[in-house]
């Protein structure tokens, strides 16, 4: 708006005001300035305004600019040859009364070059507009599709999670179910069966209370997810080895106390799963890279899994679905309360898991 107010007062200065009509032009003029603000609103109004307006009043002489401009920005051929014409022509009808007829040609072909650059400008701008609004567009499609993936992979988890406890507390129970009917029924058992037998029961009651919180990958998973069940980290080393095997570089360090007093269901199977997915996606995106898997932790303190890996070059790994990181956060929260970390570093990437190790689950 002061821009072309500027431009229009440059030229207006040159006319004398003599009257009610000169007074009558620049408030018309002025009142098209002000509806600059609408342009992108009302698109071909205000570019017809802006046209005819420079046939009214001099101090609108180059708002002609901004409406080709605007109406170029829609991308709609014939209403951008349409506004173009009519400026031209608006100009030209203001050109005439030049006495000059080369005066007159030179200043209609600056108006026209004027115009037609701004025709350009609008024509660049609106395909720019339009890229990145589909960028935006598809930005929010994918963020819906991603977050729609992990609200899919937690419903799956959760799914395995119940379909499993049901299973395990079900044989569970049952075993309880039969030795406490045997105790109730027979009434010639010896102390000492009856103490076997309590300590059956016992032993079965607190493998019912591991399995509220063991989680086993069925289903859709390999068979070997059975290790998850393991009640030490020798599983860990297990894998550890089959990596390097297959020629990854992976390297171990672990607490003594760990081998010695291992932490047993479910921190065990858990630990075996974050030090798989930290293999796996460590050798998905940076094959060949150094890895480093972390154990460490005693009773009455977190146990500690940290995967860190390192890069095989500058560009970055490209991202994956990442369900196998829902899941696995789903398994570290549901199964022990524990919390689950991972982003990259400067020299790689590190994935880390901080289960709580109960005293009595040692």
């Amino acid at each position: 708006m002061i821009a072309v107010t500027a431009a229009g007062l440059s030229i207006g200065e040159t006319r004398e005001i003599t009257g009610p009509v000169q007074i009558l032009q620049l408030v018309a003029g002025a009142a098209a300035i002000v509806t600059i603000p609408w342009r992108y609103r009302y698109p071909r109004a205000f570019g017809l305004v802006a046209v005819l307006s420079a046939n009214v009043s001099p101090l609108t002489s180059f708002l002609p600019l901004v409406g080709v401009f605007v109406v170029a920005t829609r991308r709609r051929v014939l209403e951008t040859v349409l506004i173009t014409v009519l400026a031209v022509v608006g100009a030209a009808v203001n050109f005439a009364a030049i006495p000059d007829w080369q005066t007159m040609w030179a200043m209609l072909l600056g108006a026209t070059t004027l115009l037609v650059t701004s025709v350009t400008a609008g024509l660049f701008t609106g395909t720019r507009r339009a890229m990145v609004d589909d960028l935006r567009e598809r930005l929010t499609r994918a963020e819906v599709d991603r977050a729609l993936r992990d609200e899919q992979a937690r419903i799956a988890e959760r799914r395995r999670i119940a379909g499993e406890m049901h299973d395990r507390l079900g044989h569970r129970l049952s075993l309880l179910s039969v030795h406490a009917g045997a105790l109730a029924l027979r009434t010639d058992l010896s102390a000492e069966t009856v103490r076997e037998s309590a300590q059956v029961l016992r032993d079965t009651t607190h493998r019912a209370m591991e399995d509220l919180r063991t989680i086993v990958q069925v289903l859709h998973d390999p068979p070997c997810d059975e290790i998850e069940d393991t009640e030490d980290l020798t599983a860990v080393e297990a894998l550890v080895s089959e990596a390097r095997a297959a020629g990854a570089d992976v390297s171990l360090r672990s607490t003594a106390l760990l081998m010695v007093a291992p932490p047993g269901r479910p921190l065990a199977g858990v630990a075996y799963r974050v030090v798989r997915e930290g293999l796996t996606n460590a050798a998905r995106h940076s094959p060949g890279a150094p890895v480093e898997v972390v154990l460490d932790g005693r009773p009455g303190r977190d146990l500690t899994v940290t995967v860190t890996s390192g890069c095989t070059g500058d560009l970055p790994a490209p991202e994956g679905a990442g369900t196998g990181l829902v899941s696995l956060r789903e398994r570290v929260e549901t199964l022990t309360g524990g919390t689950l970390a991972h982003g990259p570093l400067p020299s790689g990437y590190r994935l880390r898991a901080a289960l709580p190790w109960r005293k009595e689950s040692a």
